[in-house]
């Protein structure tokens, strides 16, 4: 993972997306029609569900210690500030003020949680803040059951397993003064 990773909803409708994609009915390649797909496939999962009750599909570990999660259908890792078309959510909402700030070079991963697909579309409005479950140095999760995961935006379904998150290294990247 060099940006971002995630298990559930989100993970979902990308999947689909890609497959739709890859498929031969995919004839319009331009920018607003992928966005029309992923507004479709999210719509179409808050009448499926399909990630529903996440939190008892799978366990989350921050630093090694196991976090409680909240009735949720996404956990997503982040390891930049920019996420789903240039949202920052951890410094959304006054959930954002109360939090350690997210840093490039302190080493930590930030893990939020996500109600749902309208969720991710509040977020991406501005009108909602997401579920902040930490920041850690290893982020370990294990999927109890096949679930959607996604990884720098690359989609796949995956059996159960456990995944893990730690800093490995890091490259030089140019910001502006004002970040």
């Amino acid at each position: 993972m060099t940006n971002y990773a995630s298990v559930g909803v989100d993970a979902l409708v990308t999947l689909n997306f890609h497959r739709t994609r890859d498929s031969w009915l995919y004839f319009w390649k331009n920018r607003l029609f992928n966005k029309f797909l992923y507004l479709t496939y999210g719509t179409r999962d808050l009448l499926e569900k399909k990630c529903k009750n996440l939190h008892e599909k799978v366990k989350l570990w921050l630093d090694g210690e196991p976090v409680k999660l909240p009735e949720l259908e996404a956990i997503t890792i982040l390891n930049i500030p920019s996420w789903g078309a240039g949202v920052q959510p951890w410094h959304m909402g006054t959930g954002g003020q109360l939090a350690q700030p997210q840093r490039y070079d302190d080493g930590l991963l930030e893990v939020i949680g996500l109600y749902s697909s309208f969720h991710v579309a509040q977020l991406q409005i501005g009108m909602s803040e997401p579920i902040r479950l930490g920041q850690a140095k290893e982020v370990k999760v294990k999927l109890l059951e096949k679930l959607p995961v996604q990884v720098d935006g690359e989609p796949w379904e995956q059996a159960p397993a456990t995944l893990h998150f730690t800093l490995h290294g890091q490259i030089p990247v140019y910001k502006n003064k004002s970040d």
